[in-house]
């Protein structure tokens, strides 16, 4: 037997279409436990939209009728798909306009946020903001692996000359096994991997950048910050990483790192190479990654930051080529921006506007594709049967007009959670 608590209406009529919440004290000290039941609803099922009604109970997607249902929600023939993720940045590790950036990424109908690097001591305060219903859900790589003078080591010293680590460290020294992990032979690796699991990563990130021109850069300072590690070094962290149970991305800058962090095997590539060198990559690197199911981020937005140099239009021409050969070998791609002042929204503004995917790729890879990147083992990023209640109604067709997706959306349900 029905009973209904409260009732969502949404209304219509207007240039911005508004859900109406009765009763909003109630979902508010409810939360997850609400036991809802949708009507009306156009729901995504990775292919086409369907007509149905669904029911939320405990937090899950029910596809099968419940009976005691405290809550109803006229959805009035909206659009459901499941949310956007962010499969690349690093701009949740500090306090600075850290509600600003929550508030971004939620009111974009962005639940879920790779962070490719983070110090632990200086993210474990602000975890109580993350991985709860009402707010976004982090996975985390911490001290990422490279080399002798390798990225990040500069990147950290420039942060801590400008006194971004104070109170939690006094020198750079210090802040090596925090900040970055250097691994230049296997009693490095060795070594040092007890420390590395200790911190309790996520996954593993590495360090490939020129790789191709390793022994020209190991020992030379004019390239500090600009190496990573030695290309021999990536398949027995990896091995080691399966081992202990973690995930492997690859930071890389070239098609030889490319190369390289495939045929080791790691899980996924945190880049598309050669935005900033513009070359192709070869499409017998993409088949073996394919065949190994590596997920590539797409980062192609990067590109812009070269738009005052004289070959930006030849260096947009390549990420074009590139895409579009990633497209053809049917790769997965999830979408990531590494923008730390913004966030996936504006990478998928730039994919949008290349014209190089259908809306329904697009789609696939901001929602479903992004989020197994994130959470591989979490029912997440599809609208099934026992799945995380986590979603967002829009008021037009994507698969139609997928335009301005972010600013469609009329509500926003994570985790049988009634969002803001």
């Amino acid at each position: 037997m029905r009973k209904f608590s409260w009732c969502i209406f949404l209304l219509f009529g207007c240039s911005s279409t508004l859900p109406l919440v009765k009763n909003a004290k109630y979902a508010k000290e409810n939360g997850n436990s609400l036991t809802i039941e949708l009507v009306n609803g156009n729901w995504y099922n990775g292919k086409t939209f369907e007509k149905k009604t669904v029911w939320i109970k405990n937090g899950l997607i029910n596809l099968t009728e419940v009976s005691e249902v405290d809550t109803l929600v006229d959805l009035s023939t909206k659009y459901v798909i499941p949310p956007f993720a962010e499969a690349h940045n690093h701009n949740l590790e500090s306090e600075y306009k850290l509600e600003e950036r929550i508030d971004s990424y939620l009111d974009n109908g962005v639940y879920y946020v790779k962070l490719l690097s983070s110090i632990k001591k200086r993210i474990a305060p602000l975890m109580h903001n993350y991985n709860k219903p009402d707010g976004i859900d982090v996975k985390m790589a911490h001290a990422p692996l490279t080399g002798s003078g390798g990225h990040p080591i500069a990147l950290r010293k420039r942060y801590f000359q400008y006194g971004y680590f104070n109170g939690l460290f006094n020198s750079l020294e210090e802040i090596e096994s925090h900040g970055y992990f250097i691994i230049d032979n296997r009693n490095d690796l060795e070594n040092n991997w007890a420390q590395i699991v200790s911190f309790e990563p996520d996954f593993i990130k590495i360090m490939l950048l020129y790789s191709e021109e390793y022994e020209e850069r190991k020992n030379d300072t004019t390239y500090f910050g600009k190496k990573g590690l030695k290309p021999e070094m990536v398949p027995a962290i990896v091995k080691k990483a399966h081992k202990s149970g973690l995930r492997v991305s690859a930071h890389v800058a070239t098609a030889y790192d490319f190369r390289v962090a495939v045929r080791a095997g790691v899980d996924e590539i945190a880049h598309l190479p050669e935005i900033h060198n513009g070359k192709p990559i070869s499409m017998e690197d993409i088949q073996i990654a394919k065949k190994k199911n590596i997920t590539l981020v797409t980062t192609a937005s990067l590109v812009k930051k070269n738009d005052e140099k004289k070959n930006y239009p030849e260096l947009l021409e390549n990420v074009r080529y590139n895409l579009e050969l990633l497209k053809k070998a049917d790769l997965k791609l999830a979408i990531g921006s590494d923008m730390y002042n913004d966030n996936s929204v504006q990478e998928f503004n730039f994919l949008n506007e290349m014209n190089i995917f259908s809306n329904q790729e697009l789609l696939r890879m901001w929602t479903e594709n992004a989020t197994a990147t994130i959470f591989p083992n979490r029912k997440v990023g599809k609208l099934y049967e026992g799945y995380e209640a986590s979603f967002l109604v829009l008021n037009k067709n994507p698969i139609r007009d997928i335009s301005n997706i972010n600013q469609s959306i009329v509500l926003k349900v994570k985790q049988g959670v009634i969002l803001k």
